[in-house]
């Protein structure tokens, strides 16, 4: 079975990460995306309300699993199974941050496959950086989030 894990922080979880999602459960047999921890980071929504989110977006998926993960991408990845690690890309910036973190975790990992998935165009712009200061400021989310989401967000 080949089983790949989508990782990041998803605070929150943007279309962009959505056309990644809907990508890689076409590509293999089980797809974990999964909530890391990035210390360097500083999240605006609680990891239970980011898993939520998760749920909602991935629930039309059969073989897509959501997890949260403290600890190291490629402890995850042993434990799972999974010598796949998905990672959507919109630019040089983005390809040249993966890439030397492909590089580090293959010298953790030996059997480590990154797939780099380009993003859609319409979706390249789109951040979770963008987004947070975009709710903070109370401004339209529709191009950015899915219904799903905004409507989480939206709960009180």
């Amino acid at each position: 079975m080949k089983t790949a894990i989508f990782a990041g922080t998803f605070d929150p979880i943007t279309k962009g990460h959505e056309s990644v999602i809907e990508t890689s459960v076409k590509l293999f047999d089980k797809l974990i995306v999964a909530i890391c921890v990035n210390p360097e980071k500083h999240t605006l929504f609680s990891v239970e309300k980011r898993l939520k989110m998760l749920k909602a977006v991935t629930k039309k998926y059969k073989n897509v699993e959501v997890c949260y993960h403290e600890g190291m991408l490629v402890d995850l990845m042993k434990e799972r199974g999974a010598i796949y690690n998905v990672r959507g890309v919109r630019n040089n910036t983005d390809y040249d941050y993966e890439n030397n973190m492909h590089l580090v975790n293959s010298k953790l990992y030996k059997d480590i496959v990154t797939i780099f998935l380009p993003c859609n165009q319409e979706y390249c712009k789109i951040s979770s950086s963008i987004v947070r200061k975009n709710i903070k400021n109370s401004q339209n989310l529709g191009d950015l989030l899915s219904q799903e989401v905004i409507d989480i967000i939206n709960e009180k």
